[in-house]
């Protein structure tokens, strides 16, 4: 069980976040010369709409990788198709929605009303990356780095923990088709707003909750160990 568990967390700390960096990489290097020709070019770029979807195109970014980073600490299990499908899936929604915001001449060739039905499109797909994690974890895997009650323990917080997050992304998604539903393009900024609570509550549960036990667990663990 322990080789078990230790090439499983060799697997998630080097391959997997190796991944989707190069891949988050990628889509930020396509997005941050559009960002600056849009304030280049807009004379009002704080308070223009066009700003929206550009600023929550860089915040999917960073929360696509900072979830994965934080996803080789406290997940595990045996890879296998899924984990190829899922981040190049993400990964080509991104690519779709940068597109819909390429600046040409002005910033009204961004195309709003694609990117966020786009948007919508990625919101709930992607809240599947989380369901899946929730659903994928093995507690046995963990047994090398704590027992077998705190591992189970641990694992209850985390589907408790990517249930909740999915089903944020999901609402959110829903919540964007809603907008395209009603042309209402001024509504993104609830959007961003949801986003970035997404966020921050998600980062005060596990800082608050799994994180706390993950890390109590180890130091048990280590002071049997001696």
């Amino acid at each position: 069980m322990y080789k078990k568990a230790e090439l499983v967390s060799n697997y998630f700390a080097t391959i997997y976040l190796t991944f989707i960096s190069l891949l988050q990489s990628v889509a930020l290097s396509q997005l941050v010369p559009i960002i600056i020709t849009y304030f280049e070019i807009s004379e009002h770029p704080w308070t223009d709409i066009h700003a929206l979807p550009l600023a929550l195109m860089l915040l999917i970014i960073f929360i696509v990788w900072h979830h994965y980073a934080i996803g080789i600490f406290y997940l595990r299990w045996f890879p296998n198709i899924i984990d190829t499908i899922i981040p190049f899936v993400v990964s080509i929604g991104q690519f779709f929605l940068v597109s819909y915001l390429t600046i040409s001449t002005s910033v009204s060739d961004i195309n709003i009303d694609r990117w966020t039905l786009g948007f919508a499109i990625f919101m709930i797909v992607g809240s599947f990356a989380y369901f899946a994690a929730a659903w994928r974890i093995d507690a046995d895997l963990f047994l090398n780095i704590m027992s077998k009650s705190n591992a189970d323990i641990h694992c209850r917080y985390i589907r408790k923990y990517y249930n909740l997050a999915g089903f944020s992304i999901l609402g959110q998604g829903f919540f964007a088709f809603i907008i395209v539903y009603m042309h209402n393009s001024e509504l993104l900024l609830v959007s961003l707003i949801l986003f970035l609570s997404h966020l921050i509550l998600s980062e005060y549960f596990l800082m608050s909750t799994f994180k706390a036990h993950f890390v109590q667990s180890i130091d048990e663990f280590d002071g049997h160990a001696e």
